[in-house]
């Protein structure tokens, strides 16, 4: 999905950063309608070794650097 590369690329040093076992929790709101659904069906988006998946108990939506 063309949006979530953009986020990450936007984004990807604060990603890049993030330690083994850190993660950055997102509100559904930070994205749009397209990009929730396709983590509600997809599970996870994985681009330039940073991960972005939806967690279903927790409502929300999780980014991990999967390089660390």
């Amino acid at each position: 999905m063309e949006s979530l590369k953009n986020y990450i690329n936007l984004n990807y040093n604060e990603f890049n950063n993030l330690d083994s076992s850190e993660i950055i929790e997102c509100d559904l709101n930070e994205f749009d309608s397209g990009e929730v659904d396709y983590l509600k069906l997809n599970y996870r988006f994985d681009y330039r070794g940073i991960c972005i998946y939806y967690v279903e108990d927790k409502n929300n939506i999780w980014i991990e650097n999967m390089n660390a």
